[in-house]
């Protein structure tokens, strides 16, 4: 059975998207009640006061649960600001239900979402870090390849283009990479390449 979702917001226009979007879910507004161990909140940024997305992160209340801070006007600034601060995820506040569904699986999976743009700007500050020896045994030259331009932030097709295969090969290389270094997305992945994983 599906982990009971808790909704922070004043506006019941996004409480009542979030409402049908997730109705797979059991769903509860929070109020001022204390939040179960490891519970999944879904907070928005707009939501000011007590409840507020920073407010929340100062009193040490993001820590031990999958939160999700969703915006109506998402930037990157406020998102790496979130991740910063131990949110789980960043997206628009209004994106749609197939989409939230696949995020909220994420997060309580224990895993990190971000958009594409925010993840680029995650790449780029990890790969100014100072080099150090990345642990890549295992991968063939040609992974290797691979995940060294994964970690330079480089889309599929890139790398296909780059290394005249198709961008079929590249999902199938990344797969067995993924399985070979343990991680499960390509942020863990570019922390393994930059020795930090």
């Amino acid at each position: 059975m599906s982990r009971t979702l808790y909704l922070i917001s004043d506006d019941p226009v996004l409480l009542a998207h979030w409402q049908q979007s997730l109705a797979a879910y059991p769903l509860q507004q929070v109020g001022a009640a204390p939040l179960p161990a490891g519970a999944t909140l879904i907070v928005d940024a707009a939501c000011r006061g007590e409840m507020g997305w920073q407010r929340l992160a100062e009193q040490g209340k993001v820590a031990g649960h999958a939160v999700l801070l969703a915006s109506s006007t998402p930037n990157d600034e406020e998102g790496y600001r979130a991740l910063q601060l131990g949110f789980s995820g960043y997206c628009h506040a209004y994106a749609p239900a197939p989409l939230l569904e696949q995020i909220v699986e994420v997060i309580q999976a224990g895993e990190i979402w971000a958009g594409r743009s925010l993840v680029q700007r995650l790449v780029s500050a990890v790969n100014r870090l100072p080099a150090q020896s990345a642990s890549l045994q295992g991968l063939s030259e040609r992974e290797t390849q691979v995940a060294q331009l994964t970690a330079k932030g480089l889309s599929n097709k890139e790398i296909a283009r780059q290394l005249d295969i198709t961008e079929r090969t590249v999902k199938a290389h990344l797969s067995l990479i993924f399985e070979k270094l343990k991680v499960s997305d390509r942020v863990q992945l570019v922390l393994r390449v930059n020795g930090l994983g």
